[in-house]
């Protein structure tokens, strides 16, 4: 069996400010296999961001363990750090310009983020890309001379320019229209899916999970559930499967604890080999 890119077990991250503490993840549990493309979604302080920067080597977990390609992202020092965010993860922040240098053209800042392979051979490589995610007619443009759906191509060309074995990206369509969604997602689906590469994209838009293999919700930092679009009767129809964790323990979606009332103590049944939960107050006997 092919091991996973990304294998997160038990991880718990606590920020610290003065008397202050706060837990952004609890006990969070995620695999990513080689070349699969996974959303992230969930409300704002989930803990999303956190996730894409221990992924991304930027903090290191307070708990658990993390290997990514099969680093151990818990035990790396400095210079392995380094190592590791330029050759094996590509990450691209929210706003895309965070991610350029603003007086290079679209070609340099491609070439200046590759540097694996023969120095002669980065200029036709980084136009390759380019032109494969849209931009072959801007290669001498800066970043502000483009538009907002070309400045995020970019964003996203820089992240790729190393061939990273794992693409990180933070709502990459939060400023794009309809279209533009649409369009990128395309481009970006086909490079990822010719390259190999994997994919963790944090997201609100739903269309971005109809391009990925799977969408994993985050509630309270941890994972909660997973959905996937799956044929069935010849249409594509939203799946969705609840996380247990290896406590046993299963957050239910909201939707459904608000339709059965449920709070605090609940019932359970075990009937015909399923489980049935029901409100303490339901039928049932005690």
């Amino acid at each position: 069996m092919t091991p996973n890119i990304v294998d997160c077990e038990g991880v718990v991250h606590i920020y610290k400010s003065a008397d202050l503490e706060v837990v952004a993840l609890q006990g969070l549990d995620l695999q990513v296999a080689p070349g699969e493309m996974v959303a992230i979604a969930g409300r704002s302080g989930s803990g999303k961001t956190t996730l894409m920067n221990i992924l991304a080597g930027l903090e290191r977990p307070s708990a658990g363990s993390v290997h990514v390609a099969g680093h151990d992202l818990t035990r790396l020092e400095r210079a392995e750090s380094d190592a590791y965010r330029r050759d094996v993860v590509g990450y691209v922040l929210q706003r895309a310009l965070g991610n350029l240098a603003p007086y290079l053209s679209a070609l340099e800042n491609v070439q200046a983020a590759a540097v694996k392979g023969p120095p002669k051979g980065r200029a036709s490589a980084a136009a390759a890309l380019l032109d494969r995610l849209g931009l072959g007619d801007h290669l001498s443009r800066r970043p502000v001379e483009l538009a907002g759906h070309q400045t995020q191509r970019l964003a996203l060309a820089t992240a790729l320019a190393n061939r990273p074995r794992l693409l990180l990206a933070d709502e990459p369509t939060a400023e794009l229209d309809t279209a533009g969604t649409v369009a990128l997602l395309g481009d970006l689906t086909d490079v990822l899916r010719e390259s190999g590469t994997a994919a963790v994209i944090v997201t609100h838009d739903t269309l971005v999970e109809k391009y990925v293999d799977r969408v994993v919700m985050i509630r309270d930092g941890r994972t909660s559930s997973e959905r996937r679009w799956v044929e069935r009767g010849g249409e594509l129809v939203d799946d969705e499967l609840a996380i247990m964790d290896r406590a046993g323990r299963i957050q239910l979606p909201q939707a459904y604890i608000a339709r059965l009332g449920l709070s605090g103590r609940v019932r359970l049944h075990l009937e015909d080999g399923r489980i049935v939960i029901l409100p303490a107050s339901g039928d049932g006997g005690d």
